[in-house]
């Protein structure tokens, strides 16, 4: 009997588990450092890792006061805040910042 409950409990938190983190929209903090096409440019995050952003006509771009910007605003250096689909494969919104100051 007690192998049953513990069995029974295993699965049942293995099962939650792996569904914890389903449906979550990631954002991530960084500066550009390259671009590669208009619909897709690399990031440096501000944990040191290197990601590859892509865009859609869908993605929102905004400048860090909040007014409207274009994806040609975008630069190499500029400070940018992505806020992911919850498919976790294309950008939401981009908010771009002035690039770092020397």
């Amino acid at each position: 009997m007690k192998k049953i409950l513990a069995l029974t409990l295993f699965v049942v938190l293995s099962a939650t588990s792996a569904f914890a983190h389903a449906g979550h929209a990631h954002t991530y903090m960084g500066t550009v450092t390259m671009l590669h096409s208009s619909t897709q440019f690399m990031m440096k995050t501000t944990d040191g890792k290197d990601l590859t952003i892509d865009t859609t006509p869908k993605t929102s771009w905004l400048h860090a006061d909040g007014h409207t910007a274009k994806a040609s605003a975008l630069a190499i250096g500029s400070r940018v805040v992505v806020k992911m689909n919850v498919n976790g494969k294309t950008a939401a919104s981009v908010k771009i910042s002035a690039p770092a100051k020397k």
